[in-house]
Parts: structure tokens; C-alpha cells; sequence
């Protein structure tokens, strides 16, 4: 048996990258999984192959962007899948290059509307659900760039700050209803946006690869089992929490 037969839980962009690795680890321990994911081929496609693992998983396309598309999909998935016991706000992008004053105005309202208001529609179908039911795990991704900025990073560092904070208000406004929430900050990570930073060069892998005192980048999968933690019942007293998995990288001065 797993930790978390039965629950249900919503991953918002699970079709790919750390937000599948998430998934996956939630499935592996029995969790059945809703796949929020605005690409809806990829979205598919992850559910039929965390229905291999011996759990239900649907596709739902969502833009989490639109307040209207998340409801509908927190909506459709108590429907569907019976209940919602865990939300994992995963779904991002990567802006990574210009400066400040070279920022776009699209590239910034799109950011924002992605990694931070985002994360605020689903945070609040979540909380209009769990708050009544007295129950419910709550993980937002952040990153350590929400608290450790870079050049050419406001774009992502600014939503990724926002997120611990609103993690943290909404640890405080819920404890008392059994609701709980925790934000995870991964440092550097091999997924498919980390390569493709790399592959245009707004990323130099190699320095990184020498400067984490771990020497490697991260695993999906490894944030995925810090999420089952977190979602599991051995956390039941842990809420607000800002948890860095970064292979020590933000405890150097070059971090």
C-alpha cells in the first residue's frame, strides 16, 4: 500500500518536466492523479501512462492563467475523480536573458499571469474546497530564485518571490481549518525547459555543474518525493513551510 491510496490529487503542468515527475511520484504511491496541463497532447499522454502505474488519471486542459479554466477544472475533477485531497502548483515557464530594462511588457505580463496569479486561481479553487471539507495538502513550486536572485531573472524571480509569500498567508488563514500548505523551492533541475535554456545558451550548464556543492543537477523525481512528504500524513504538522531542494547551492556565496 501506498501513503497515499485513494487521495486525489491535481498537478498543474503535469504533461512534462518536473510537473510529471511529481505526478509520477504522487502515483507511485497510490495517489489518482488530475493532469492540468494546457497542451492538451502532452497532457493525454501523461495520464495513459500514470494509468499504468494502478491509479486513475484524467487529462484536464487548463490554462491556469484563466480563473474561469482552472475552476471549471477543480469543478470537473471533484466530479469526476470523487474528491481532491492534494493540489501541486507546478505549471510555470522559463524567462531567462534580458535585463530590467529589456524586459518586454509580454514577457512580463505573462510571467505574472502564469507563476503568480496563476498559482492564486488554483490556490483559491483549492481553498473553497478544502477549507469546507477540513482537509487538504496544498504544495506550490516556487524556486530558489524566489529568495536568491540572478541577472536576467525578474521575470521568473518575481512570481517565484510572490509564491512563497502567498504560500505562507494562506498557511496561517487555513491551519485551523486542517487545510495545510508548503512551498517547495528546487534549485537546478534536468528537465526539458532547463535544456532548452541551455541549448540557446541563456544557461552555461557547466558552470553550475561546478559550482553546486553536489556537483549534479537535481531529478524531477527527487522534488516529486519531497511532494509525497509533504502531501503524506508523517507531515501533518508541517504548514508555511518554504523547503529548499537544491543540493546545497544556495548556501554558498555564488548561490
Amino acid at each position: 500500500m501506498g501513503v497515499l491510496d485513494s487521495r486525489v490529487a491535481i498537478v498543474t503542468g503535469a504533461g512534462a518536466g518536473l510537473g510529471r515527475g511529481i505526478a509520477e511520484e504522487l502515483a507511485k504511491e497510490g495517489a489518482h492523479i488530475a493532469v492540468a496541463e494546457i497542451d492538451a497532447v502532452s497532457g493525454a499522454k501523461a495520464a495513459a501512462e500514470l494509468t499504468a502505474l494502478g491509479v486513475e488519471a484524467r487529462a484536464y486542459t487548463t490554462d491556469v492563467s484563466s480563473s474561469e479554466q482552472v475552476d471549471a477544472t477543480f469543478e470537473a475533477v471533484t466530479q469526476e475523480l470523487g474528491r481532491l485531497d492534494i493540489v501541486v502548483n507546478n505549471a510555470g515557464i522559463s524567462r531567462v536573458g534580458p535585463h530590467t530594462q529589456d524586459v518586454t511588457d509580454e514577457d512580463w505580463h505573462e510571467s505574472i499571469a502564469v507563476m503568480q496569479t496563476g498559482v492564486f486561481y488554483s490556490m483559491r479553487a483549492a481553498g473553497r474546497i478544502m477549507v469546507p471539507q477540513k482537509s487538504g495538502s496544498v504544495i506550490n513550486i516556487s524556486s530558489i530564485r524566489g529568495f536568491s536572485p540572478n541577472p536576467g531573472r525578474i521575470t521568473y524571480s518575481t512570481p517565484k518571490a510572490a509564491v512563497i509569500m502567498m504560500t505562507k498567508v494562506a498557511a496561517g488563514e487555513w491551519a485551523s481549518q486542517g487545510v495545510r500548505v508548503n512551498a517547495i523551492c528546487p534549485g537546478v533541475l534536468r528537465t526539458p525547459m532547463w535544456d532548452a535554456d541551455v541549448a540557446r545558451g541563456a544557461i552555461d550548464e557547466q558552470f553550475y555543474l561546478d559550482t553546486v556543492p553536489m556537483h549534479r543537477l537535481g531529478m524531477p523525481a527527487e522534488v516529486g518525493r519531497l511532494a509525497v512528504y509533504l502531501s503524506s500524513d508523517a507531515a501533518s504538522y508541517i504548514t508555511g513551510a518554504v523547503l529548499t531542494i537544491d543540493g546545497a547551492l544556495t548556501s554558498i556565496a555564488a548561490g
